[in-house]
Formats: C-alpha cells, structure tokens, sequence
C-alpha cells in the first residue's frame, strides 16, 4: 500500500494540484465503499479526514451523505471511502480527463479494502468506474450493476452526489439507500 500512496503523490498526468498528505483511503467496517470525485480544499486535503474542515466540523456534504448513512443504521465511520481523483481539481471542465487518470489508483485501492459494493457518487465518478460514457445519468443512477475489477466481481450501484446544492443530493438517493442497506454487511 505505500508503494501506491508514492505513486500517487507523486503522480502529475493532471498537473500539479493539491494532494492528500495522509492517507488516501478511509477504512470501515463494513463491505461498502464509496467513491467521490475529489478532495475538498477545505475538507480532506486540509483536515485529513473525509468530510470533515480543519475544526473537525463536519462538512455539508458530509452531513447529506450521514444523514443519508443514517437512514440505515450507518455513519460516515463505518463506510470505506475514497476520492476517484487523488487531487483537489480545480478545473473542473477536465474532469473527465482526470477520473481517467485516476482509475488506475482505484483499482490498486480496490485490493486494500474488503468491499463488495461500490457507490459512485456522481456522474463523472460513475462513468469512470463503468468505463463508459453516459448520456443521461438518471437512467444509471439506483441501479445495481456487476462489474470485475481483477479477479472480483463488485456491485455497483451509483448515487446523485449529495451535495445539498444538487436538488436530489438527499431526497434523489434517500431510496437508493434503503436498497443497499439489503447488500450491506458488517466485516
């Protein structure tokens, strides 16, 4: 796993961003991880945790996405996650780009962490994880997909981002939730 973390800081495919100083993966206890686009400047790159600002308050993201966790007896500590792109992106028109430039990193993490389902939140994190690229999201979003990274086969079930300034952030997903919430096992 530190061979991976030095690849990754020292990787430059996308320029020279902000990067994770610590860890790039938060590990759970559960058989879920979910995968965001990028690291928020005042978030993870600052604080060195998922979702959480320097004051270790947690963040508004972070509060949809518990609050969502919630509803079926998780919290943002139980669930593996990582960010698709390793850097905070700042131009975000090259996202696409840049999720592609990251899959490989994904991949790798993939064999560190004892997860059977994935949540992609958000379109850019979706296609890059389907390897495709998709037209109208809302025909992908809550729908379980099997896909092999290696030698294991994931399900993939992909989420809106929940942002509170993406309308269906909570309401969009809140039903997504109670679906996983069936796959979802304690390791």
């Amino acid at each position: 796993m530190e061979t991976l973390y030095q690849n990754i800081k020292a990787c430059k495919l996308c320029g020279n961003y902000p990067k994770l100083e610590k860890s790039f993966l938060q590990k759970g206890n559960t058989n879920l991880l979910i995968v965001g686009e990028s690291p928020a400047k005042d978030g993870w790159i600052s604080s060195g945790r998922a979702f959480y600002n320097v004051n270790n308050k947690l963040q508004a993201t972070g509060i949809v996405l518990n609050k969502l966790l919630n509803s079926i007896g998780l919290e943002l500590e139980n669930i593996n996650f990582t960010e698709l792109c390793k850097c905070q992106i700042i131009d975000r028109s090259r996202l696409n780009e840049y999720t592609k430039n990251c899959f490989p990193f994904l991949v790798e993490q993939l064999k560190e962490i004892n997860c059977d389902i994935i949540l992609p939140m958000g379109l850019y994190t979706t296609q890059a994880i389907l390897q495709m690229k998709i037209k109208k999201f809302s025909d992908y979003v809550g729908k379980p997909m099997n896909i092999k990274f290696g030698d294991k086969t994931y399900l993939i079930i992909p989420i809106y981002h929940p942002s509170p300034a993406n309308p269906k952030g909570y309401n969009g997903n809140l039903h997504i939730f109670q679906e996983v919430k069936k796959y979802i096992k304690q390791c």
